[in-house]
């Protein structure tokens, strides 16, 4: 079938006109329609109070490290650190000769320095555990809302609301109203319904760390820290009870009361990777 310029024309001119038909139909549409419902919640944490503990092969990394840094570098230069004589410039002798004799062993470390002669005792201090304030606040009665859980990993709050379910602190985005607005407003100010005066926190960035969608509703997350201070729920809040918990008790709690897919959608802000089914 052979094709004029006429017909040609035709065509294009009824593919323009149907587009545009379309385009007007689905702009009146969208005009029309009640623009999708936005919440705004909270991914409030504490940082880690401590240092990770080493694990065995960090601590033998960490002691080869240091062994060859000291038998490669130049020996310290003590007659300008110390006076002669002096009971600081003893103690680092004494302390120089034990690492030696534990590291290289008592045939190269030689024997123990003439001039060190007896050193009275330092003063002793009370080493309290990694976990001494967790473990009193578990006499006190606090439990898991205590703010010094786990001092060595970051916890988050999570609050119960008033059907026994755990739940990120959250609230209604009002028109041109910002997340952040919204946040500090209705959830960690001073008339929120985390009581913002009794606690010492604030907002990392005006802009959300991720979003969760369920079906036309759209949750926007923020991150926030507190240092300390406690929520403090007032009988008209919306919620009845807060928790500090870590990230696998988080999973364990949202899992147990049945809201697998929100945290599907909220594990990466906790740094967890999404499972990957490797083709072998």
């Amino acid at each position: 079938m052979s094709l004029t310029p006429r017909s040609i024309k035709r065509s294009s001119s009824s593919i323009r006109r149907a587009a545009l038909q379309r385009f007007s139909s689905s702009t009146s549409t969208s005009s029309s329609s009640t623009p999708p419902p936005l919440k705004a919640s909270l991914l409030l944490s504490r940082t880690p109070l401590l240092t990770p503990t080493p694990t065995e092969l960090e601590q033998t990394y960490y002691a080869y490290s240091r062994a060859l840094r000291h038998s490669l570098s130049t020996p310290l230069p003590t007659e300008f650190y110390f006076k002669s004589g002096s009971l600081p410039l003893r103690r680092y002798l004494k302390a120089e000769h034990e690492y030696e004799t534990e590291t290289y062993g008592e045939r190269l470390a030689g024997g123990k320095p003439e001039s060190i002669g007896d050193i009275p005792p330092e003063t002793e201090y009370e080493v309290l555990p990694r976990n001494h304030w967790e473990q009193q606040d578990i006499k006190d009665g606090k439990g898991d809302k205590s703010l010094e859980r786990y001092p060595e990993e970051e916890v988050y709050c999570l609050v119960q609301d008033k059907q026994k379910k755990w739940v990120f602190p959250s609230t209604g985005v009002e028109r041109l109203q910002s997340l952040d607005e919204a946040v500090n407003e209705r959830l960690i100010g001073p008339s929120g319904q985390l009581d913002g005066k009794g606690m010492d926190s604030w907002l990392v960035s005006r802009k959300p760390v991720g979003v969760v969608r369920d079906g036309e509703q759209r949750t926007f997350f923020l991150r926030g820290h507190i240092l300390a201070g406690q929520p403090t729920l007032a009988p008209s809040s919306n919620y009845t009870s807060h928790a500090w918990l870590s990230a696998k008790e988080v999973e364990e709690r949202l899992r147990n009361q049945g809201d697998e897919k929100l945290w599907e959608g909220v594990k990466g802000m906790f740094g967890v990777a999404e499972e990957v089914d490797e083709e072998l």
